[in-house]
């Protein structure tokens, strides 16, 4: 997926009728809550407007690869991403996991905008890192 399609989906993704956040992530156990809790910093981060933390921490080494080869700044992009989103709120739905990588299965939004999206995650090290939206 092209780097600016995959900032237009984190946008989306992240779109939402304003509603309080709750950490899904506690309804995994194992390495599955380790994803979930991958995807709750990312709404996490969109909620505190840290692009910081996403291209840093939550970002896997491929997906900023891509960004770079496409002479995007990640965090700038990130910011802009955040800015066009309505409101935040990330629900995982399911995880499944394949060895060092992974699908987070999420819903974003309520009623008539809520939205089904995957998100794939790669292993690296102890962490999991979002490596494409």
């Amino acid at each position: 997926m092209r780097p600016a399609l995959l900032l237009c989906a984190l946008a989306f993704t992240l779109a939402a009728c304003g509603a309080e956040p709750r950490d899904s992530a506690e309804e995994f156990t194992g390495a599955e809550r380790a994803v979930a809790a991958a995807v709750e910093k990312l709404e996490s981060a969109a909620r505190d407007d840290d692009s910081t933390e996403v291209c840093t921490k939550l970002f896997s080494a491929q997906l900023l690869a891509t960004l770079k080869e496409r002479r995007k700044n990640c965090t700038a992009a990130v910011e802009d991403a955040f800015k066009d989103a309505d409101s935040l709120d990330l629900t995982v739905e399911d995880v499944t996991i394949n060895a060092s990588t992974a699908t987070a299965k999420i819903t974003s939004g309520r009623g008539d905008n809520e939205r089904t999206d995957t998100l794939r995650l790669e292993k690296a090290g102890a962490a999991w890192r979002i490596s494409s939206l």
